[in-house]
């Protein structure tokens, strides 16, 4: 019998996953806190333009219970590579998950993250030790059935001068009933690691989506993410670098491109705890018909931190008169010689630039691709994957093909 988002329901998530009894009391804890905790509030800078106070929990069912099955080859498991799903975990490498489980990410952050906490039901764990380089980007699918919901939890631990590249994939079918996801990315990168990690999210409609992503970076390591708005009726992404260590690089890439009525969310933070850290952040939107978008992105340099040097940039397209994009840059500068810059554009498409394009005998909708090609270009250029960065311009192509034609300014 499918059971809804209860304490009754975390208690048979637990029992039919088989965990151990301390998994399954932080998951009633978590339960506790989800109850208590009220859903954000819009007057606060994290959630602004994003209203999800009437949001209601009743409509969707709680998670089937799923156990992932990453492999690993012989050669990255005899060198210690470990890649897990969260209930192997607990019972071969319990100091590992409980040493990461939920400690960059607490649970009590908000109410989706408590709710995270207690009907976790997807999590994998990348551990890679120090000196090791993973080649291949690692790939995990996520899917999502209509009406239901999914809490998928990514742990990455990366040693010292360590390499790994990831792909959380967020895909489904659109169905009619409404489906949530709420996700959890932690990612630590040792000294002198790098860790690429890319969130592709290509829900069907209907769905609502909520990931946090937070990422630590200690002595000269580098972080990049990169994180992909598609799918979903409803998206918010919070992005977060926490620069911990001296050298350290963080390289933070959106890219969204909303149509119909989507409406996504994202937050960014870039914060510099120490002296001599580097963070490099572009987002960038296109959005259509009807649609909308929200970014509020912050620096944050605390006392002390010397030599920062932090970007932020954010550039929409408007490709409808009713189509909405809001831009919210922020600096929060405690520390003396910095250098920090932001800034944020929101600008419709100029129809002498179709028409200049059209004059060379081009048609319309190729016009318009190349037009959105251009805009997305440098995100574009700057993906690592090469598959994966012709499977994004198939995607922005579609968009610019699907629906009604697109409206520029006149």
């Amino acid at each position: 019998m499918t059971q809804t988002l209860t304490s009754d329901a975390v208690e048979t998530l637990s029992a039919d996953l088989g965990e151990p009894g301390w998994l399954a009391e932080r998951r009633l804890q978590a339960f506790d806190l989800f109850e208590k905790l009220e859903l954000p509030d819009p007057k606060g800078e994290e959630w602004r333009y994003t209203d999800v106070r009437r949001f209601d929990f009743s409509g969707f069912d709680a998670p089937v219970p799923t156990q992932s099955a990453p492999e690993v080859t012989a050669d990255l498991a005899d060198k210690g590579v470990i890649i897990a799903d969260y209930q192997t975990a607990a019972n071969d490498h319990p100091d590992l998950l409980k040493e990461h489980f939920f400690t960059d990410v607490p649970t009590d952050e908000h109410k989706f993250t408590a709710l995270h906490g207690a009907f976790l039901s997807d999590g994998i764990i990348v551990y890679v030790p120090g000196g090791i380089e993973i080649a291949v980007p690692y790939e995990v699918f996520r899917d999502l059935a209509g009406g239901g919901s999914t809490f998928p939890h990514t742990t990455i631990v990366v040693g010292d001068n360590a390499k790994v590249t990831f792909v959380d994939r967020f895909r489904s079918e659109s169905h009619e009933r409404p489906s949530l996801c709420a996700s959890v990315v932690e990612v630590t990168a040792g000294r002198g690691a790098t860790v690429n990690y890319i969130s592709l999210q290509e829900w069907g409609r209907n769905v609502h989506h909520f990931q946090t992503q937070r990422f630590t970076g200690h002595r000269d390591s580098t972080v990049r993410s990169l994180a992909v708005q598609l799918g979903s009726k409803f998206a918010r992404a919070q992005v977060e670098s926490v620069l911990t260590g001296e050298g350290s690089f963080s390289e933070m890439l959106g890219l969204y491109f909303a149509d119909s009525d989507q409406h996504f969310a994202q937050r960014t933070l870039q914060s510099h705890a120490v002296p001599n850290t580097t963070s490099d952040l572009l987002y960038k939107g296109a959005l259509k018909e009807v649609s909308r978008s929200e970014y509020s992105g912050l620096i944050k340099v605390a006392k002390g931190a010397q030599g920062t040097d932090a970007y932020q940039a954010n550039r929409n397209i408007v490709l409808s008169e009713k189509a909405v994009a809001r831009s919210i840059p922020q600096l929060e500068i405690e520390a003396n010689e910095v250098r920090c810059t932001h800034g944020a554009t929101v600008s419709p498409v100029e129809e002498e630039h179709i028409f200049y394009l059209m004059s060379r005998g081009i048609d319309r909708v190729t016009a318009q691709k190349l037009v959105v090609f251009g805009f997305f270009g440098d995100v574009l250029d700057r993906i690592r994957v090469p598959e994966l960065r012709e499977e994004l311009a198939r995607a922005i192509a579609k968009k610019v093909e699907g629906g009604q034609s697109l409206e520029v300014a006149s």
